[in-house]
């Protein structure tokens, strides 16, 4: 019965973590944050704006061209069967991405927990969104932006699937830390290794970002130099796509030679990957409505990644075409977002540590600072102030960058504490299918809202309740009936597997005494 085993349980037991595959793991986030800190969040929503519009038309007369040198220009693209306006082709198109990672996370789910799987698609995903990355440079003419569109889909969806496997290594990695197997082998209280378990995780979860943050932001300085001596803008930003690309895989290669595989158990017998992926889903969300305390997360989370998600996008549209901010100045407002996403983690962790707060208690603080971020933009409609000027865009990157990464962090260790043990990759998968399976929303909504106000200063409501919403959900989650629940349900099956086993032995005995009657 040892393929029914949880994934993991042998070999956390046995392997400790070390401090070279810890850097490998590191390295891993530091070659796909890029794509995440500059090209997704600035390349591509500028690539698709720009290239859209200029291939569309005239919002009140379709047979003219769209002009955007032109102040405050309204366009309309093809999009399919239906013209829409080109500020929302991006919005659209993060959209379908997001909606194609859902299939692809449920499809992960077995692929990382059974077999020797996990390294080779951690990396192998990371390597294919590189590829793709690059291929922005095929992109030629405005004409061609359909092809940005696809390109845009494929990179997002493989450097999605990376994040499943990444995140998953957060809680089993936090149990063969050599910190928490020492407080094991002193015998420490249950209580004692759930405060440096939950300690570990937030370091590892905060040195994550240390070395992922400062890597995208290197990509952005360096694209921020090219775009300000070349006169042709577009081409710099497709020049910055293929440097992310081969910036991914030459930091790759370290993971690929230091990092143990650490397999998970055996694929079950009449088997196979993608059928059961599907159903450890059903199962996993079965499992999910025993765990009341989980499920108030994912349902909060669902909501709350939304929000910030879309912040980003939103932020970079507005700031581009409504306070008309150049190439330059948005990359470089870019490079304040991520920047200071690194001291915010950092910073609101010393804060954690030094009044003694739990996790629970952070995550709240930081999401409800967030909120202000929405209602300083739709004080604009009445008031002089709230993004009616240039440099209040920086105002906002700040404050949202260094609220940006303590929210991630934060709410990454906060899940990780309510999952059972050796169901980390199954949960963080359902992890980022309740993540990505709203990601959609908030770009169609503001794409929609586009489309018909177009004033994009009507999407902050939209962003308002999306970060205020999972605030009222969190304050309700209880995290230590959450960690309790979650030892009951290990229990739980681990006494359903051993009667199953029971029942096995049990019929193959009967099998051998029938045999030998028979004979």
């Amino acid at each position: 019965m040892s393929s029914h085993k949880p994934a993991n349980e042998e070999q956390e037991s046995i392997e400790e973590l070390s401090k070279k595959e810890l850097r490998a793991w590191y390295l891993t986030i530091a070659a796909t944050e890029p794509y995440v800190v500059a090209v997704l969040s600035v390349f591509i929503p500028v690539i698709l704006e720009t290239y859209s519009s200029q291939a569309g038309f005239k919002l009140k007369d379709r047979n003219v061209p769209c002009d955007i040198s032109i102040e405050d220009y309204e366009c309309v693209t093809k999009f399919g069967f239906w013209y829409i306006d080109s500020t929302s082709y991006s919005f659209y198109i993060i959209a379908l991405s997001v909606l194609a990672q859902c299939l692809v996370f449920i499809g992960c789910g077995s692929l990382a927990d059974y077999g020797n799987n996990r390294k080779k698609m951690l990396l192998g995903f990371g390597y294919a969104g590189a590829i793709f990355t690059m291929g922005y440079i095929l992109v030629l003419n405005p004409n061609m932006y359909w092809l940005a569109g696809l390109l845009t889909i494929l990179s997002n969806v493989c450097f999605g699937a990376h994040s499943v496997f990444f995140l998953a290594c957060i809680p089993a990695y936090s149990r063969v830390h050599p910190d928490v197997l020492q407080v094991k082998q002193n015998n420490g209280t249950e209580k004692e290794i759930y405060d440096i378990e939950e300690k570990t995780s937030n370091q590892l979860s905060v040195m994550s970002l240390v070395w992922g943050i400062p890597s995208g932001i290197f990509i952005l300085a360096i694209c921020s130099v090219i775009t300000i001596f070349m006169e042709d803008k577009m081409l710099s930003l497709k020049i910055g796509c293929v440097i992310s690309g081969i910036w991914c895989m030459a930091l790759l290669i370290f993971p690929v030679l230091w990092m143990k595989n650490r397999p998970g158990s055996p694929l079950p017998k009449d088997q196979s990957y993608f059928t059961l992926s599907f159903k450890r889903v059903g199962k996993t969300l079965k499992s999910a409505r025993r765990l009341v305390e989980i499920m108030k997360y994912l349902i909060a989370w669902f909501i709350l990644s939304d929000g910030f998600d879309t912040v980003r996008t939103v932020g970079t549209l507005f700031a581009k075409k409504v306070l008309k901010l150049s190439q330059v100045e948005l990359l470089l407002v870019s490079i304040a977002v991520p920047l200071f996403a690194m001291f915010g983690a950092y910073g609101f962790l010393r804060v954690q540590r030094y009044f003694n707060l739990s996790t629970k208690r952070m995550v709240i603080i930081t999401t409800s600072l967030l909120c202000l971020a929405p209602i300083y933009a739709l004080c604009g409609f009445v008031a002089p102030f709230g993004f009616k000027h240039s440099w209040e865009i920086w105002l906002f990157a700040v404050y949202y960058g260094g609220l940006l990464g303590a929210i991630q962090s934060f709410c990454t260790v906060l899940f990780s504490g309510l999952i059972p043990k050796g169901h980390e990759n199954e949960f963080f998968s359902l992890n980022q299918i309740t993540d990505k399976g709203s990601s959609w929303l908030g770009p169609l909504i503001t794409g929609i809202i586009s489309d018909v106000t177009h004033d994009l200063r009507y999407s902050f409501w939209y962003l308002l309740f999306s970060i205020l919403i999972p605030v009222l959900i969190i304050l309700t989650v209880d995290v230590e009936k959450g960690r309790k629940d979650a030892e009951l349900f290990v229990e739980n099956e681990k006494m359903l597997l051993k009667n199953e086993s029971k029942i096995l032995d049990y019929d193959e005995n009967n099998e051998e005494e029938k045999e030998k009657d028979i004979v």
